[in-house]
């Protein structure tokens, strides 16, 4: 069962986008929405990225003016940026020209009052060469606000430094990593696309399970953890050649030793007409309930793959192919039998708080046999307050 026309879009950290919990200015609560574009970026695509900022009144979304602001860009602690902007509208796009140096350079004019780089034009990019997202990982934005309103009306931290509204946000490039795995003397080679942070160099195949497995460096602080919206997810691509591992609706898959079970693992074979795609996908709440039992000193996502005994039960969950969303389903009657009509009731959820999405939501719907060929289509739904039933004739 495929779903489609479902938003793409990700808030929380490992992903492209966040809209920051908001910060008390005098009577208003001020938030900062920041975005990765183009919303899904690889290392090496080449393709030059821009990072949107929009700093507004959380009560009213009313955009505010006259913002100066640090950005400090971090990547495991390793310094990458860090420079006073400033943008007159609320509104700033900053295009990011990566590169391999330790330096960076920004092409913009300054503002007069304290000295920071502003747009030469306010509909026009701040422009910034240097080591930002020049590979896949976690890169982790401060954002220090230091005026609002007018561009001379600095926040007074002489009393309390601590008053100064600050911003923290993690945007991920997924990183890309080819590997090789030999079996019964042939080899095939398999693609890892992780999402949340660059994988180590730990990749093995073992031939006598048919698994493979690799790390993921992570932080498992429960603070952390607690404090913001958390992520991950890891996509391999296993080439269809390799039967002996692809001719299989079933897989296993654990992290850290816990069996990853449900919505939290989808196989797709059908995308791609060369590989099987598995997507490891833990929402906050999965992974707040592993820490729990994180041996003290573990700093890593460890993860396996292999394919399983098939087992083969209708879904009752699925998630959005970037993880965003997800949707609850159940037959009535619970036995689906062909040459009826079975009527399939949908609940649209939001993938990392599990609570229902609050709104109508638009979608497509298409139904597909074991060969992935379709069965069944239908466009332009609408599942009002995020339910809907379909009653559909299934007639094999």
């Amino acid at each position: 069962m495929v779903f489609s026309s479902l938003p793409r879009n990700a808030f929380g950290d490992g992903f492209a986008m966040e809209n920051l919990p908001p910060a008390s200015v005098g009577n208003r609560q001020v938030q900062l929405f920041i975005k990765l574009n183009p919303t899904i970026l690889y290392s090496g695509s080449g393709v030059q990225p821009t990072i949107f900022f929009r700093w507004f009144d959380a009560n009213t979304n009313q955009t505010l003016q006259h913002i100066s602001f640090f950005l400090t860009i971090t990547k495991h602690n390793q310094l990458l940026f860090r420079e006073l902007l400033h943008t007159h509208t609320g509104i700033l796009n900053m295009d990011i020209t990566p590169t391999n140096s330790n330096t960076w350079t920004v092409y913009a004019d300054k503002e007069p009052i304290l000295n920071g780089w502003v747009p030469d034009n306010d509909d026009d990019p701040i422009d910034v060469i240097g080591p930002i997202f020049n590979e896949g990982g976690l890169y982790h934005f401060n954002m220090q606000m230091f005026t609002i309103d007018y561009d001379n009306n600095i926040f007074d931290t002489t009393d309390n430094p601590a008053s100064v509204p600050n911003f923290d946000a993690y945007l991920s490039v997924g990183d890309v990593s080819s590997h090789d795995m030999t079996y019964k003397g042939n080899t095939y080679n398999s693609t890892i696309i992780s999402y949340y942070d660059k994988i180590n160099d730990d990749f093995n195949f073992d031939p006598s399970k048919l698994q493979l497995s690799y790390s993921m460096p992570f932080d498992w602080n429960m603070t952390r953890i607690a404090g913001q919206p958390i992520f991950v997810h890891e996509e391999i691509h296993i080439p269809k050649a390799f039967k002996d591992f692809t001719n299989t609706p079933t897989y296993s898959a654990t992290m850290n030793g816990y069996q990853i079970t449900g919505r939290r693992l989808i196989v797709d074979p059908y995308t791609s007409g060369t590989t099987v795609i598995a997507h490891i996908l833990l929402n906050k709440v999965d992974i707040q309930t592993i820490a729990k039992q994180m041996p003290p000193g573990t700093n890593t996502m460890n993860f396996t793959l292999a394919p399983a005994k098939p087992d083969v039960q209708t879904s009752n969950s699925a998630l959005t192919d970037f993880g965003g969303w997800g949707v609850k389903l159940g037959w009535n009657p619970t036995q689906i039998t062909p040459n009826s009509v079975n009527k399939l009731q949908l609940s649209f959820f939001d993938a990392f708080t599990e609570q229902p999405v609050n709104g109508d939501v638009n979608y497509n719907l298409k139904l597909l046999d074991s060969d992935g060929n379709t069965i069944l289509s239908k466009n332009g739904l609408t599942a009002k307050n995020s339910v809907d039933t379909q009653s559909l004739n299934l007639t094999r």
